[in-house]
């Protein structure tokens, strides 16, 4: 059991199981109230929100009314699954190697600061060659480079959504494609996190490559990597309708959406296009797979 829960549990996701277990045996009136309620249909966001401040042990914390045995709180609780990430690296150049970027997941919810279950792992618990870790190589479904070595590259890659642009960097100069690339990477500050700038500075040298970067923390206001692309928004507009792929890696919640939201503004503006004509010229990107997404 000791093993299960140190290495196949998910101990920081409150599952439906575990809260309709505790819903229905809460002796205390209006906890269970609360815990019922967000088990009824259409509460689908709510029971999303209290599932995304809370793990298993506060959670269990808050309803100790409820008598719970080891074997039942195994069996509610989900697996732990795995975490994906983007490999950063071409074999071509690094060999036999797989580079990752991870950058440490520290937030605070419901009064407790908490860890990014594999970020904290890897960052604190597991000193390079300490331990081996599990991995597998997942398909990349499509969210490759273009075959034609003289394709105009456009990347939008903020925080730790760069990864694969490095990859994809690495193995167009490796082989020598002509093709242009422009990068477009965001993060907080400039000084603490400005992931593989000696890469790209490298690579700015070659005349190929070209790099906007916004730091959202490192003036008063904030500026994202949508910002920088609405201020560009004439050059990208006229490289997507000549040819240009367009490729978008990170967060799915936020910055996906308002990147998004850009382009589409982006093919109205610059492009002399209605909203529905801006909506149509998208839609053909997507269909001819030159804007492609790996978002999460």
């Amino acid at each position: 059991m000791w093993e299960f829960l140190e290495l196949k549990a998910d101990l920081a996701d409150v599952s439906r199981k575990l809260l309709t277990f505790v819903a229905n045996a809460q002796p205390n009136a209006e906890k269970a109230v609360l815990l019922q309620g967000l088990l009824v249909e259409g509460q689908r966001e709510a029971f999303k929100a209290y599932q995304a401040s809370r793990e298993v042990w506060d959670f269990l914390e808050e309803n100790a009314e409820v008598a719970i045995t080891p074997q039942e709180l195994v069996q509610l609780l989900q697996p732990l699954l795995p975490r994906f990430y983007s490999i950063a690296s071409s074999q071509a150049v690094v060999g036999d190697e797989i580079h990752l970027t991870v950058a440490e997941l520290i937030y605070e919810t419901n009064g407790h600061v908490r860890k990014g279950v594999c970020t904290h792992y890897l960052c604190r618990m597991a000193p390079v060659g300490s331990v081996e870790i599990p991995i597998y190589i997942q398909p990349s479904n499509g969210f490759t480079l273009p075959a034609d070595s003289d394709a105009y590259v456009i990347m939008v890659g903020p925080g730790t959504g760069v990864a694969p642009f490095r990859a994809f960097m690495q193995e167009r100069f490796k082989r020598g494609d002509t093709g242009l690339n422009w990068l477009f990477f965001g993060e907080r500050h400039r000084l603490r996190t400005f992931f593989y700038e000696s890469d790209w500075k490298e690579w700015l040298k070659t005349g190929k490559f070209r790099i906007d970067a916004a730091f959202s923390r490192d003036q008063p206001h904030k500026v994202y990597v949508q910002h920088l692309m609405l201020e560009k928004g004439k050059e990208i507009e006229a490289a997507l309708s000549t040819g240009a792929f367009l490729y978008v890696c990170g967060d799915a919640k936020e910055m996906a959406k308002d990147v998004d939201a850009a382009i589409h503004e982006l093919a109205k503006t610059h492009g002399n296009r209605s909203e529905e004509e801006a909506k149509e010229f998208v839609k053909r990107l997507k269909k001819e797979k030159r804007y492609l997404r790996d978002v999460y």
